[in-house]
Order: C-alpha cells, then sequence, then structure tokens
C-alpha cells in the first residue's frame, strides 16, 4: 500500500488561488473606496460622513487583503466583519433605491461563503 500524505493539523504555506484572486479584487477596491471616500468628504455635510465611512471600510480592506494572502490567524475573522458591514451598508444602498447595489450584495454573499469555507487556513 502506498502512503497517504494527510494535511492534518499542519498549516498550509500558501493561501490558495481562489484568496489571492478576492485579495488582488479587494486591493483595487479599497484603492478604489479611498479615493471615493475622498472626494465624497467634500460634496455635502452628509457626505462628509459617507466619506469617512467609506475611507475607513476601505482602509480596512487593505488589512484585511494583506491578512488573507499572509493567512494571518486574525484576517478570517476581520474578513467577516469587514465584508458583513459592507453587505449591510449595501442592504441599505438598496433600501435606498441604488438597484445597482444588488450586484455588491451578490458578490458580498459570495465572497463571505467562499472565506467562510477557507477557515482552516486561518486557525
Amino acid at each position: 500500500m502506498g502512503t497517504t500524505h494527510s494535511t492534518y493539523g499542519n498549516k498550509p504555506r500558501t493561501a490558495p488561488l481562489g484568496i489571492k484572486i478576492l485579495c488582488v479584487l479587494a486591493v483595487i477596491s479599497g484603492v478604489l473606496g479611498l479615493f471615493g471616500g475622498f472626494v465624497a468628504l467634500f460634496s455635502s455635510p452628509v457626505g462628509f460622513i459617507v466619506g469617512i465611512v467609506a475611507m475607513v471600510l476601505s482602509a480596512a480592506q487593505l488589512v484585511v487583503a494583506w491578512g488573507l494572502w499572509t493567512l494571518q490567524p486574525w484576517a478570517w475573522t476581520l474578513t467577516l466583519i469587514v465584508y458583513g458591514l459592507s453587505l449591510l451598508s449595501d442592504v441599505f444602498k438598496l433600501l435606498t433605491g441604488n438597484g445597482f447595489a444588488i450586484i455588491s450584495i451578490i458578490i458580498g454573499v459570495l465572497l463571505l461563503a467562499y472565506v467562510y469555507g477557507k477557515r482552516d487556513y486561518y486557525k
């Protein structure tokens, strides 16, 4: 009989390809979000608040992307928090008349489901 190669109990050394793709997309989204948040700061008093929130979430996305890529144990939990808050924000946008928010909601749900399934990489 051949030997079996089990990774049970061993932490993987690199993030799976799907996580790496999500990280690249998160960096793009984070950079664009920082720019958009900065622009919103100067649009109106409400825009100032929206801009601050957008910039904080975008900065958190950049931190999450780095943590997921480097398999940091805290990254899995922070991903669920950050993208869960983003998902709530997208639901609010949908309820206030932004029909395009449905796309962000679908992507957010799929992203959370995928990352949730990769929990073993971040233990």
